[in-house]
């Protein structure tokens, strides 16, 4: 008694479609592979160009929107100077009366914003992270300047300062700097979205809070035009019964 081996035996349509899908993934996966191969190699490859364009590139945007905040902090500041103006003192009624109420909503929004407070301590903590990352590809001269504590923690500089961080001179491109970049390009590309995203924030609300200026602008410019076009009549009124009641010689 004998066994019998089929050598024409089929596979079922759930194996054979399994089988398919198992060449698929095998394909994309090698395709994933090349792909993130070949960008490692073109990135090490070209790190000499990336370092300075990258790094000079989101280090300059950094320090023009932070100092762009500060010029908007400065702002805020003097715009709460006027709180001792007669909108907030004992002729609140009468300012209110003739000139309208269009700017008093504008002030309660600019006093303490909490929004641009927020948006400098993430600008901070960028500028703090961004120096870990470019502090392995500076000159041993311009690296010596991060010790002090007040650079590490992004305060304590005037404009001329950041004007000559944008000079900054990297190292020659070697071996080593080739293989931080490697590591580090990710987290420098993902910074450069987030300050995109700050941005971007940040220009929306100073375009919400012009659009509110200017409405409020046209309110009271509207609210002048009617007191004024009444004290008109009222003088009209007022300069034709002096006309009647003067006496004829």
């Amino acid at each position: 008694m004998g066994v019998t081996i089929s050598k024409t035996s089929d596979l079922s349509p759930i194996s054979f479609v399994s089988t398919i899908f198992g060449f698929i993934g095998f394909a994309i996966t090698i395709a994933t592979f090349l792909r993130v191969t070949w960008e490692n190699i073109q990135t090490f490859l070209g790190a000499a160009t990336q370092i300075s364009d990258l790094l000079g590139n989101l280090k300059q945007g950094l320090y023009e929107e932070r100092a762009h905040l500060r010029k908007v902090r400065r702002w805020q500041r003097r715009r709460g100077s006027f709180q001792g103006g007669p909108r907030s003192g004992p002729d609140a009624d009468k300012h209110e009366k003739w000139f309208g109420h269009g700017y008093l909503d504008m002030k309660d929004m600019h006093d303490d914003d909490q929004s641009t407070r927020v948006l400098r301590e993430a600008i901070r903590n960028m500028i703090r992270d961004f120096r870990y990352l470019e502090q392995p590809f500076l000159r041993d001269d311009v690296e010596s300047r991060y010790r002090d504590p007040h650079v590490r923690n992004g305060e304590g500089y005037a404009p001329s300062d950041d004007e000559e961080y944008y000079k900054t001179e990297y190292r020659t491109t070697g071996i080593r700097e080739r293989w931080l970049w490697l590591n580090r390009k990710g987290s420098v590309v993902d910074m450069m979205a987030q300050l995109s995203r700050l941005e971007t924030r940040r220009i929306a609300k100073e375009v919400g809070e012009a659009c509110l200026i200017v409405r409020g602008m046209e309110r009271d410019f509207q609210v002048m035009d009617d007191r004024i076009w009444n004290l008109e009549q009222r003088m009209t009124r007022v300069v034709g019964v002096r006309r009647v009641d003067h006496p004829a010689h």
